[in-house]
């Protein structure tokens, strides 16, 4: 069985992967239409190889070869607009996907839209994350499903769908959206997802039908650049706006006020933050009032009062992985080191893949002279399962 689907594949110097990643394709229960590779001038020989897959499934490949580098946004639209479909699958070069992947997905999203014209517009699954030998190196990271109207204060907040790879989207819809940003070197993908979320639903899978590979040389391994590219992206909007849909999400107000809070910080609003923080703290005991408290309170320096402010976050919340990390960073910088390596490994055996906690650990274990500037503070809540990134 065919769908009317299209899949989107960049390809940069990706000659090792490529292949496993189409036999996970050609392999789906339902067929896509057609794969469009998109070769972004690449150094190596990867153009011979997409050849060769063309060559041997001349009904559904199609490869496409520029003649300067452009970017992987530029790939992806590029192959968006070679397409046929009117759906739109997008997949990374290296990844692979479960042969359930496209039947799956759009069987979904039909059900959910069921009577109602475009209601939900976008499919995306959880995902697990594998190594370059193919070994599974993290737990299932999932999404969420919220209503319509709540999806665009959620990817506000954070980029839920995280992975490019395994998200269907009507193409009229990308279209209307503006496409991928190719001015954007980073989080080009969030700043999509956030403007489709302006206009409808998405659906997710909770089923891990895509595996990531993280290379220690990929695009978004680099965790900076990805920081940078979040601001560049939430930049674009007016607070209010971002508020009014932040508000809009069926969680307690307080909730969404501490969320919205995260965010200022994150845009370097702390005076802003900071007065909406203290009218919550007179009504509301929430461990995320404390936890942001403390975080301004780092950023003014001020270690006395953020020890107070992550101590009651532990106390209400005691696996706050971040809460730990800032503790521990303080009692070291507060000259307590066995107190603060303590609480330092026990963020890790919450968060074994913890960035921050690793490199703080590796100060004090190397017994290094702790200060503001070597010291690494977490500046928000961790996801529930982290990323595997490379902090370059």
């Amino acid at each position: 069985m065919e769908s009317n689907l299209s899949v989107a594949i960049p390809c940069y110097n990706c000659k090792k992967y490529i292949k496993k990643t189409i036999k996970t394709l050609l392999k789906q229960t339902i067929l896509p239409k057609e794969i469009i590779l998109v070769n972004d001038n690449s150094s190596d020989d990867t153009i011979k190889v997409l050849e060769e897959i063309q060559n041997s499934n001349k009904e559904i490949v199609r490869v496409f070869n520029l003649t300067k580098n452009k970017g992987p946004s530029f790939a992806r639209n590029y192959a968006v607009d070679k397409s046929k479909g009117d759906y739109i699958l997008f997949m990374d070069s290296d990844d692979l996907a479960s042969p359930y992947l496209i039947e799956k997905s759009l069987t979904k999203l039909k059900s959910m839209n069921g009577k109602s014209h475009d209601k939900w517009i976008l499919s995306y699954t959880s995902y697990i994350q594998i190594d370059e030998n193919d070994n599974i190196i993290s737990d299932i990271i999932k999404g969420i499903q919220v209503e319509t109207e709540e999806i665009l204060g959620y990817e506000f907040l954070r980029n839920y769908i995280i992975s490019t790879s395994g998200v269907i989207l009507k193409k009229n819809y990308f279209y209307e959206a503006g496409k991928f940003n190719e001015r954007l070197s980073y989080s080009e993908d969030w700043d999509l997802w956030i403007k489709v979320a302006a206009l409808g639903g998405f659906s997710y899978l909770n089923e891990p039908l895509v595996k990531v590979r993280r290379r220690e040389n990929s695009l978004s391994s680099n965790l900076k650049n990805m920081k940078d590219g979040e601001k560049t992206v939430l930049n674009q909007y007016d607070l209010e706006f971002i508020e009014e849909a932040v508000n809009k999400r069926k969680v307690p107000s307080y909730i969404n006020t501490c969320d919205f809070v995260s965010m200022l910080f994150r845009l370097n609003y702390w005076e802003e933050g900071f007065e909406k923080l203290k009218c919550l703290s007179k009504s509301f005991d929430y461990y995320n009032i404390y936890f942001l408290l403390g975080l301004y309170y780092i950023k003014n320096q001020n270690l006395n009062l953020a020890l107070e402010n992550f101590n009651k976050t532990i106390n209400l919340k005691q696996n706050h992985g971040a809460a730990l990390n800032n503790l521990g960073a303080i009692y070291c910088l507060l000259g307590q080191i066995d107190q603060g390596k303590r609480l330092l490994i026990k963020a890790l055996e919450i968060f074994p893949n913890y960035l921050d906690a690793m490199h703080n650990l590796d100060l004090v274990i190397n017994k290094s002279n702790v200060t503001y500037n070597n010291i690494n503070f977490t500046w928000r809540e961790l996801r529930n399962t982290l990323i595997n990134y490379k902090n370059k």
